[in-house]
């Protein structure tokens, strides 16, 4: 396989990295050329399909921009309210080429416990207030929950693999 160039509507140094974390292990050869572009969505996307809507338009404005680009990723982390009116995390990504070809894939959900509903029920930014909760966490579950929800990593990862697989794979789906 060539080496391929992929536009990531993007410059976040973590969503590049687990980028990369993931191409590594599915062995794909890439160029990776990040740029800033507009979700087009809320800051803090808080429904699901606001936030693939968000993974879509990332893609669409990076491939617009890097014209040269195999094709394009948009990542967009964002929330929707579940079970019992409470707030799950995940992610979205998406995927399109030159081709017209597009695919989103989303990561699984995680109820967020409920020192981050709390933050989120009250409109404030949750990446931004953050530390009340690592504060508290003492046990390694606890710490392990900071962890996740901070950096987002386990969310990112998995919408990336399901979507990249399925783009590369498309004969198989």
């Amino acid at each position: 396989m060539k080496r391929l160039k992929i536009a990531v509507g993007t410059i976040s140094t973590q969503k590049i990295s687990y980028l990369k974390e993931v191409l590594k292990e599915l062995k794909i050869k890439s160029v990776i050329e990040s740029i800033e572009v507009k979700s087009e969505v809320s800051h803090q996307p808080t429904t699901s399909k606001e936030t693939k809507t968000g993974s879509i338009n990332r893609a669409q404005n990076a491939l617009k921009e890097i014209k040269n680009a195999d094709f394009a990723l948009g990542i967009e982390v964002g929330y929707h309210k579940y079970l019992k009116n409470k707030y799950e995390m995940f992610c979205w990504a998406t995927v399109i080429d030159r081709h017209g070809h597009k695919i989103s894939g989303q990561s699984y959900k995680f109820l967020l416990p409920e020192y981050h509903q709390r933050i989120l029920g009250s409109g404030k930014y949750l990446g931004h207030n953050l530390d009340g909760y690592s504060r508290k966490a003492k046990d390694s579950i606890s710490i392990y929950i900071d962890n996740m929800v901070r950096h987002r990593k386990p969310f990112i990862i998995s919408a990336l693999k399901d979507t990249l697989i399925r783009y590369f794979r498309q004969k198989d789906f």
